[in-house]
């Protein structure tokens, strides 16, 4: 039997702003630098917060248990840029709850949309993509009523967006999807 799996695939004129977010989204706080300064920084902003913070990228989920704290969710795929990564080995038992979903290139699926509603309910939640999570960080900005999404930009750091006040972009962008089934 073949499942078919509905996705939302991102059209081609999004690619340049959803790769360099920070350019097109004022709301957003690009931090750049050594890790460790990007670390620092994402401290001094979130340490009381930790309850509310969700993190997406392997490199960025690492850095942020290693540095700062255990976020309510880290979002990964076992890959930094297109290499594979084995970041959370050594901090899988962190976690309280693990979920897995599914999620192809360019596109956020419907599975991992609903494992992220659920995962997003449960602090010390880690999910586990089998694909790439690169756009599920505007998932989660569709997804959280509020807290604070951080996610790494490849070779150029790290972006830190409130959910309240970039609510009205994410729904902007994720509007311009097609959905497809696969």
């Amino acid at each position: 039997m073949i499942s078919m799996q509905t996705v939302y695939r991102m059209p081609n004129a999004l690619r340049a702003q959803l790769s360099r977010p920070y350019e097109y989204n004022k709301s957003i706080l690009f931090i750049e630098g050594p890790r460790e300064y990007v670390a620092f920084t994402l401290r001094s902003y979130l340490y009381t917060h930790l309850h509310e913070v969700y993190v997406v990228g392997d490199y960025t989920c690492e850095t942020f248990l290693n540095y700062i704290g255990m976020p309510r969710l880290c979002v990964i795929d076992n890959n930094v840029m297109r290499y594979h990564y084995n970041a959370m080995h050594n901090n899988i038992n962190k976690f309280m709850h693990i979920f897995r979903c599914s999620n192809p290139q360019g596109s956020i699926s419907f599975d991992c949309l609903e494992k992220l509603k659920e995962a997003c309910k449960a602090p010390r939640s880690l999910v586990i993509v089998d694909g790439e999570e690169d756009l599920l960080a505007l998932a989660l900005a569709l997804i959280v009523p509020s807290g604070f999404i951080v996610f790494g930009i490849p070779r150029k750091g790290v972006a830190l967006i409130n959910s309240r006040e970039s609510k009205v972009d994410a729904v902007n962008k994720f509007s311009q999807f097609v959905e497809e089934r696969i």
